[in-house]
């Protein structure tokens, strides 16, 4: 290739030293490749060793702030990183993620149980936005030297496993299959032929489409596959990698928790703050050191209060990016209809409360099937669990609690509104089911739900709002209490209010 150059294995060394002091990863720091005017897949063959056009080499070492590019160039007989020589990657769908903070406790977990346990099957949840994707995105590339190839496949609502089992076939230019166990085998066989590490972004997007086939599908490469990882990403904690983590010591799950102060402080830093800004340790406290809340949260604090993190605080409210708040509900949207209703009742509540209080609003539901729902909340990173003297008590994360409260009172206008069009009580579910004053309170907290939604009722129906809450309530007459259930008690709430 005319004008074209490569790095040699020092010179790797030296520009990699250079990214470290910026905190950027290798190949998926936007702003690296982006500023050196090239795409991502160049950086990547930038790091493979691989022959690039000579000005945007220079771009790329003068970007990472080395500006001696005739020191990382190999001469023509120049001595090559050796994995570059062999290694195989297919990460078109890997997403681009800015930087990378902290985490070197989960790290040195997955490496060891990567590289010294040789564990096939690896799964990291988590809460949305808490990482889980730039964490293996830094995770391959700790372990370059470990895998001989590296497949990244994002996983969509759209996808079904019998595509995507050929497309990783295709990889390796076998042929497409109709039989998933059959075409599962030949996969299995080509995993451990040489030692590749497969990554599937968001397992939680389609375990809820198929999710026998893909737990059938998993569970026979995790039992097959001897030289290779999987390593799978989820919002969701599913049953079958609990029951296999049970069963099975050699496939292992990680549940990713928020940052560290030192990491998440780091992080702040990059979004424009200096690390010393009073309320900064509160902040991110109120978002659990999530990454992605941090991010959405920084240019607001920046905008809108001129870089106060106090002027935020003293507003006493949780802020969500759009962005994240569709994630989140996406991921309550797939919860099962118990897990929601706990949600929403820990919701109304605003505070921890005891298993038994919680079971008295549930008295339908059988104690063992309540703790179940309330262990794979647990696993789904969406309660806190407050340990008593006598008695653990159980609230939601503070983002869980802002997006399940705006759920809350949405559903509950939606079923007013449905009730006015076609004066059908059989409409009401929420609010039958779930008293929206907090019991036994008389405080402004308890009242908090009610009173958003009165005034989201407000400015609908106006003045005629008392009216229209008598009308419904008349329609409740010769109905069973148990049809009722607290319907009456949320309208009479409402009309008080």
């Amino acid at each position: 290739m005319a004008n074209s150059v490569k790095a040699s294995a020092i010179g790797l060394a030296i520009v990699d030293q250079a990214r470290q002091q910026r905190g950027w990863t290798k190949t998926s720091t936007a702003r690296w490749w982006q500023d050196a005017h090239t795409s991502r897949a160049t950086l990547r063959r930038f790091w493979q060793g691989e022959r690039i056009q000579q000005e945007i080499f220079i771009a790329l070492c003068q970007t990472a702030g080395v500006n001696d590019w005739e020191k990382i160039a190999a001469a023509d007989d120049g001595t090559l990183l050796t994995l570059s020589t062999t290694i195989n990657l297919d990460w078109d769908e890997a997403p681009d993620v800015e930087c990378f903070y902290g985490r070197l406790p989960e790290l040195q977990q997955l490496e060891q149980w990567i590289v010294n346990d040789r564990c096939p099957l690896i799964a990291i949840e988590g809460i949305a936005g808490i990482g889980k994707t730039a964490l293996v995105l830094a995770l391959a590339e700790r372990l370059q030297t470990e895998f001989e190839g590296f497949i990244w496949r994002s996983l969509h609502p759209s996808t079904s496993l019998l595509p995507l089992l050929n497309s990783l076939l295709g990889l390796f230019d076998q042929p497409s299959v109709t039989n998933l166990r059959l075409g599962a085998h030949d996969l299995i066989d080509l995993l451990n032929q040489r030692r590749w590490l497969l990554i599937l972004d968001g397992l939680e997007t389609v375990i809820f489409q198929q999710p026998a086939i893909f737990g059938r599908f998993l569970n026979q490469l995790s039992r097959g596959v001897e030289q290779s990882c999987i390593l799978t990403t989820s919002c969701l904690a599913n049953n079958h990698w609990a029951n296999m983590a049970d069963q099975d010591a050699i496939s292992r799950r990680l549940t990713l928790k928020g940052l560290q102060k030192a990491g998440a402080l780091e992080l702040l830093r990059s979004q424009g703050f200096t690390g010393q800004e009073p309320g900064l340790s509160a902040l991110i406290r109120l978002y659990q050191g999530n990454p992605l809340a941090l991010r959405l949260v920084s240019p607001l604090i920046q905008s809108v209060f001129g870089g106060s993190v106090t002027a935020l605080l003293s507003q006493n409210t949780l802020v969500v990016g759009d962005r994240l708040h569709t994630l989140l509900k996406r991921q309550l949207d797939q919860l099962p209809d118990l897990e929601r209703e706990i949600l929403y009742w820990l919701a109304i509540w605003q505070e921890p409360i005891s298993f038994c209080r919680l079971q008295t609003h549930l008295m339908s539901v059988d104690p063992t099937t309540l703790l179940e729902g309330i262990t794979l909340l647990e696993r789904r990173s969406l309660l806190e669990k407050w340990v008593g003297t006598e008695q653990s008590s159980f609230t939601l994360q503070p983002l869980i609690m802002k997006v399940v409260t705006d759920e809350l009172i949405a559903q509950a206008a939606k079923e007013i509104h449905q009730v006015v069009q076609s004066q059908d009580i059989s409409q009401f579910k929420l609010l039958r089911t779930h008293w929206l004053l907090r019991p036994g309170t008389d405080d402004i907290a308890g009242d908090r739900i009610l009173n958003q939604l009165r005034k989201g009722l407000w400015r609908v129906y106006g003045a005629a709002l008392p009216q229209t809450l008598s009308q419904i309530g008349s329609l409740l007459q010769n109905h069973a209490p148990r049809t009722i259930g607290y319907i009456g008690c949320n309208l009479a709430s409402l009309a008080i209010l």
